[in-house]
């Protein structure tokens, strides 16, 4: 009896996904071979941040509960987040339709104030963020969620700044 020998013969598209999967299999070969490299990051530096957050949309008369040295949490996470140094009360703005333009336009509302709200806090700085002692994380134009002691609120992170000691 003759005996038949093994002949592999290949497609285009079989010879494709056989490529495909070698390919994949030295990827994944490398990736676990390699040798870690350690980040090599700059060290944290412990300072001090004064930072404003305008607290939008409050009823009138939320400014006058606010008091210097008061302690102020992260309302989501429960961090605390900093102590009051200053408190402005401005007017509310929000677009509203002008309907003769048919354009939208700044307006004052009467209901409502915008709080200026300045904190300050200890922190750790490094290249990638300033992330304050309770570990919350800190940037500016994110929007942060605080309450204190009878008042809470929302509103972005306007401005940052780090206190010489």
């Amino acid at each position: 009896m003759e005996q038949k020998k093994f002949r592999l013969r290949l497609n285009l598209f079989d010879g494709i996904v056989l490529a495909l999967a070698l390919a994949v299999g030295a990827f994944l070969l490398w990736t676990a071979m390699k040798p870690q490299i350690p980040d090599e990051a700059a060290p944290a530096s412990t300072s001090s941040v004064r930072y404003t957050v305008r607290l939008q949309r409050c009823i009138l008369g939320t400014s006058e509960l606010i008091r210097t040295g008061d302690q102020v949490a992260d309302n989501i996470k429960n961090y605390v987040v900093g102590e009051v140094t200053a408190v402005e009360a401005v007017p509310c703005r929000r677009r509203v339709l002008d309907r003769e333009n048919l354009r939208k336009v700044w307006a004052e509302t009467d209901a409502f104030e915008d709080i200026l709200l300045t904190l300050e806090s200890p922190c750790q700085i490094t290249d990638s963020a300033i992330t304050l002692d309770g570990g919350y994380e800190l940037r500016v134009g994110s929007t942060a969620y605080l309450r204190g002691i009878g008042y809470m609120g929302a509103g972005p992170v306007v401005s940052i700044e780090e206190v010489a000691k």
